[in-house]
């Protein structure tokens, strides 16, 4: 017994532990391996291989007329794994061998597209991506452009964020057609949708297609009018990655330039009050706090574009005074168009049918009807101060931005000072010193 106590020491009890600890754990590890079910390759995720924009290289992608031969092997008789590695090695080669991807046709284009009907998800990501690569080369944009629909649907109806991504960059790496705007005016809400609930790399590229959209004026007030939840200013928070940042901003700046159009400020819109228009221009908007915050942003890209925005906004509110001050139909031009001005000034007998004043004087013997306000100088000729109209219809006076120099009518001054038979009048001599204005 005191032998079995001698062998019961700190050191071999640790000793002790510590082996019976790993014992626990390889027999744990052992046990979990003989319980997981068997390899499946179909489980594997192959599109997560694919790099960002250039995929890594691979010993095929470097042979010479790879490109073909992968191409020509391509069918949707094989297996999704097959499928999947012959489109990821067609990208990289697009990518490496631009030389090989110009001498393709129209009908590689086809091939390829026809794995985004396939039922893997993964060959659908990866046929995308080599639709995007083929994107390099120009005339191909106007091929993949047919597909825009089925991209879109590939977009909206899925919540795979390595497929959403794929098929955004590939929308904006094409030229979106018209014949497609009533399609993507019907998801627009799909895509605030993506804004709000997918991942950073997602709405970055959603993002960047909705301020493409945001151009486009049969567009613009779909985009303005789309029911936005009150969690859309969560995304100016300051800690939000710098990327996604500066594309929300670029996005509001896309808007307030459409807004300020003359297209577009020439009709009359309605809002609704959660629309993505009152929550960014409205007056009871907060936008304005977020972006006050964005300004210290430690990238300088972010606090450039939030200024620019501000002072968007800023103009925005300013143009929306002067409109509203404005009566319904008025052009908002202030100046009379340079053509009218110098016509009147040319021509003063042109303005005789114009009524010019409150003091009017009219030369009823001479059968002449003239409208003036009569203004004297030194020498006792009456003078005609020139009325314009501008280019809205609404007369000012005097002339802005004219020769304010007063055009003397010879004709109606001579028959004022010479005809005194009927409701003439004489011009009165000048006042001197001492004497009163009323004196006779």
């Amino acid at each position: 017994m005191k032998k079995y106590y001698d062998l019961v020491t700190k050191k071999n009890v640790l000793t002790a532990a510590t082996g019976a600890t790993a014992i626990y754990l390889v027999s744990k590890t052992l046990l979990s391996m003989f319980r997981s079910p068997p390899y499946n390759p179909d489980q594997m995720n192959f599109a997560n291989l694919a790099v960002e924009y250039y995929p890594a290289p691979s010993a095929r992608a470097n042979v010479p007329g790879e490109l073909r031969r992968l191409l020509l092997s391509l069918s949707p008789n094989l297996d999704d794994n097959s499928k999947r590695t012959t489109l990821h090695t067609i990208t990289q080669c697009i990518y490496l061998k631009e030389s090989e991807a110009n001498a393709c046709t129209n009908d590689d284009i086809r091939l390829v597209a026809l794995f985004l009907d396939d039922g893997d998800k993964a060959v659908k990501t990866e046929a995308l991506h080599a639709l995007k690569a083929f994107t390099v080369v120009w005339r191909f944009k106007i091929k993949i452009q047919e597909y825009v629909p089925k991209i879109v649907e590939l977009v909206t109806g899925s919540w795979d964020p390595t497929l959403q991504v794929a098929g955004l960059r590939l929308l904006n790496g094409l030229n979106i057609p018209d014949n497609t705007h009533t399609l993507l005016r019907g998801m627009l809400p799909n895509f605030l949708e993506i804004l709000l609930m997918a991942n950073t790399m997602a709405k970055v590229q959603v993002l960047k297609l909705l301020s493409t959209l945001a151009q486009k004026e049969d567009l613009l007030h779909d985009i303005m009018n789309c029911r936005t939840p009150a969690e859309f200013l969560s995304l100016f928070q300051p800690s939000l990655p710098g990327n996604l940042l500066y594309e929300m901003l670029v996005f509001v700046e896309r808007l307030s330039e459409g807004r300020l159009s003359p297209q577009y400020q020439s009709m009359q819109w309605q809002y609704s009050d959660n629309s993505l228009h009152e929550t960014i221009f409205g007056n009871n908007s907060r936008l304005s706090d977020r972006l006050l915050a964005l300004i210290i942003h430690p990238e300088e890209e972010v606090q450039a574009q939030a200024c620019k925005v501000i002072l968007s906004l800023r103009l925005n509110r300013e143009e929306s005074k002067v409109v509203s001050a404005l009566p319904f139909g008025a052009n908002i031009s202030v100046h009379p168009l340079e053509s009218t001005r110098i016509s009147q000034v040319s021509n003063p007998s042109d303005l005789s049918s114009h009524t010019l004043g409150p003091n009017n004087v009219s030369s009823e013997p001479t059968g002449t009807n003239v409208s003036f306000d009569s203004t004297h100088d030194n020498s006792g000729r009456s003078f005609h101060t020139l009325q314009g109209t501008d280019e809205t219809g609404h007369s000012f006076y005097p002339l802005p931005r004219a020769d304010h120099s007063f055009y003397p009518l010879e004709t109606v001054s001579s028959h004022i000072i010479q005809d005194q038979r009927v409701n003439s009048f004489n011009i009165p001599p000048a006042c001197y010193s001492g004497e009163s204005d009323n004196s006779v």
